[in-house]
């Protein structure tokens, strides 16, 4: 027996006081929406009305007793913020987005008192984003945004205030004083490590998104974004972080990143003090502060495609596990491998509205909906039926059922593990079919089997090329293809042919270009109707008879590459030119109707994956992607060069583009990237520096990683 999570009522987990109040302002909602829940040993908030208005719920202790005093704020305004708990104490402070801090304690005899009442900001234009209460440090963390009166900006400061001695609560004027960690940073998110503070800052592209740690002991910052990191040591001990500084340091990684670690979200682990940061293509790493600086930085590819992931979706941490948490279920992943290990979905009818908030001394994980708040638990389940285990065992008198699950394998999931174990099954059948079969139902079922793989054998064959298909007679067979009134069906043609030209390439493109004309822009109106017949797409009828045309481009594009790519610029020219006589000479229709060719013939090029990249075949292929005008072609026809290792037909390219300040520069700094890394910069010194382009009309650091994202598509 194994276990699985499963949610639970919060209500039927853990005895709460004031019961009926709660069911009346969670389930039953009768004091507004729900807005945001915590969590912590004892305790549950919640709060409604968009965080005016806050409410209480303590857990019973061991004689059932209900509490004597409550917290009930009402009329929050400015809205709350945040509830921070300081489980050391039994104590919470409640923050609003003013800043305003109200420090409560739970006593022994059940009651709440109001111990402390101060304010972190040092002006009424100030507003706190993000606060947080570090458990060993006894001090609040904030980002504060403060608006300036003359210009009307906004800025934003990180700072802190020690407000406790250990477990003993001190006065307001007995407070630490408020103490700047950073000037100058973005809209950020803050989370206590172990021997600091993690800021997060999560930007939209093309901006970048990093993670900074913070040492508190050595006044330091790591920057981190993807896979790179960035330490920056403080010399004075007293003064603050510039953030525009340490950007302007961090800029030749935000170069290198661009926009391939973009921040899809992040989880924080309260109990651990780790945070999990989760990037475009599903990367997983997990950063856990040391005595330096982050120790780990491990990458785990989750098992989630990015386009299943919703805009908005809440990551959390959950007993070794990364949640994910969508509107109408929950995933969870295995943080060592990434696997998924299971998935919940909400009670019918309700949706996820986001995750309770919890304390470190919490061990739950809690979620809630529009009417009820759920612990994550686990319950045993039985183990499920697997079909491939059982297979294994050999105790099936015959390999009928194995076959069938695999056909049923083929046909949802195709793969060429399938097709081994088709072929290992229908060898080990070929061995034995004519020995005498051991039971009865061996013997009912020999037929059928036999029958089957005759079957399979008439389905495999059709798609082979025929025996004919010699070097002196592959003219006639792809003649016969070829044939309107050719018996073949379509896949079947393009199956043959697609094999003939993978055994006799030459021979087959002598074949088709003995069928038409391309060098030349006349072509003749006989030319343009065996074109055409080329050109068809797979269900056309033939321009020439009433028989279903054979397209060829896609056939006919391969060919060149390999073989002849400098004609294949010319024969994607005259099809283009072709079908815009066909379609018509209005743009828009052409814009509508007509089928790019050129795009066409990039795509099937990319898939080509068994030829050594020429210059003439390099030349070729960034010829069509730059007449495709798709979007970034300059940047992608630069990177296949670089790719294929074309250095001289790079900085040719890159040449052309001299006059296009912006793309220059952009281009300049991909393909001097490239030349180091590849070791061939002190090869091409003279010449890639002679292009290098001016970058003083970049005004600002922002400006500059907008530009870099540019590219990165």
């Amino acid at each position: 027996m194994s276990t699985a999570p499963i949610l639970f009522s919060l209500e039927k987990t853990v005895p709460i006081c004031r019961i009926q109040l709660y069911r009346d302002v969670v389930c039953k909602e009768k004091y507004g929406p729900l807005d945001r829940v915590w969590i912590c040993p004892g305790h549950v908030f919640v709060s409604v009305r968009d965080g005016r208005q806050l409410y209480t719920f303590d857990t019973k202790n061991t004689t059932q007793d209900e509490n004597k005093g409550c917290l009930d704020l009402q009329n929050l305004d400015p809205p709350l913020l945040e509830v921070l708990s300081y489980d050391a104490n039994q104590s919470v402070y409640i923050v609003q987005q003013n800043g305003y801090v109200q420090c409560w304690k739970f006593r022994a005899d059940r009651i709440w008192i109001l111990e402390q009442e101060f304010n972190i900001c040092n002006s009424n234009r100030s507003e706190v984003t993000s606060v947080c209460l570090h458990p060993t440090h006894n001090t609040l963390y904030w980002c504060e945004k403060r608006t300036t009166s003359s210009s009307g900006q906004s800025v934003f400061c990180i700072c802190r205030r020690k407000i406790t001695n250990g477990e003993e609560t001190v006065s307001e004027h007995e407070l630490g004083p408020v103490e700047a960690i950073m000037h100058n940073i973005c809209l950020c998110h803050l989370h206590p490590l172990q021997h600091g503070l993690a800021i997060v800052i999560k930007s939209k592209p093309p901006l970048v998104s990093m993670v900074i740690y913070w040492n508190q002991s050595s006044n330091s910052v790591t920057m981190y974004s993807g896979p790179y990191t960035l330490v920056v040591e403080n010399s004075t001990s007293s003064q603050a972080f510039d953030f525009t500084s340490l950007a302007f340091k961090f800029i030749s990684i935000s170069i290198q990143v661009r926009n391939k670690y973009a921040m899809l979200g992040y989880a924080y682990n309260t109990q651990k003090m780790e945070l999990t940061i989760i990037e475009e293509g599903s990367v997983m790493r997990r950063l856990s502060a040391g005595s330096r600086m982050c120790d780990k930085l491990n990458e785990v590819q989750l098992e989630v495609g990015a386009d299943k992931i919703e805009k908005g979706a809440t990551w959390f941490c959950h007993q070794g596990n990364l949640g994910l948490l969508h509107k109408t279920k929950l995933l969870l992943f295995d943080m060592d491998s990434g696997k998924l290990v299971n998935s919940i979905a909400p009670q019918e009818g309700s949706v996820f509205l986001g995750m309770c908030n919890t304390s470190p001394a919490s061990v739950v994980s809690a979620v809630y909906t529009g009417d009820n708040v759920y612990v994550i638990m686990k319950q045993k389940k039985k183990e499920e039926w697997d079909f491939s285990t059982t297979s294994s065992l050999k105790d099936f008198q015959t390999t009928a059922l194995h076959i069938a699950h695999l056909e049923q394998e083929k046909t949802d999931n195709p793969s060429t593990k399938v097709k081994q174990s088709l072929s290992h099954l229908k060898q080990t059948w070929q061995k034995s079919k004519d020995q005498k079969p051991g039971t009865k139902l061996a013997e009912i079922v020999a037929p059928y089997l036999e029958e089957y793989w005759k079957l399979e054998n008439i389905s495999t064959e059709a798609f082979q090329p025929s025996k004919l298909a010699c070097p002196t007679c592959v003219e006639d067979e792809v003649l016969h293809i070829l044939d309107p009134n050719s018996s073949l069906l379509m896949s079947d043609r393009h199956a043959r042919l697609l094999s003939l030209a993978h055994s006799n390439p030459k021979q087959v493109l002598a074949v088709l270009e003995s069928q038409m004309e391309f060098d030349t822009d006349d072509i003749s109106a006989a030319q343009i109707q065996r074109w055409q017949c080329i050109l068809a797409p797979d269900v056309s009828v033939s321009p020439v008879s009433s028989d279903v045309a054979v397209p060829m481009f896609e056939h006919i594009c391969r060919l060149l590459y390999k073989l002849e790519p400098k004609k294949l610029m010319q024969f994607v020219k005259i099809c283009q030119m072709i079908n815009d006589q066909k379609v018509g000479v209005s743009a828009f229709i052409r814009k509508r109707q007509a089928i790019h060719y050129y795009e066409r013939a990039v795509v099937c090029i990319q898939d080509i994956d068994d030829v050594v990249t020429s210059p003439d075949s390099a030349q070729a292929f960034v010829s069509l992607l730059l007449a495709s005008k798709q979007e970034h072609c300059e940047t992608r026809a630069l990177q296949f060069y670089l790719d294929a290792g074309q250095w001289e037909l790079s900085l040719d390219l890159l040449r052309d583009y001299c006059d296009n300040s912006q793309l220059h520069f952009l281009l300049f700094h991909r393909l001097l990237d490239k030349f180091n890394k590849e070791d061939v910069l002190t090869d091409y010194a003279v010449m890639v520096f002679s292009m290098m382009p001016n970058i003083k009309s970049l005004s600002s650091v922002t400006e500059l990683i907008k530009n870099m994202a540019y590219i990165s598509a």
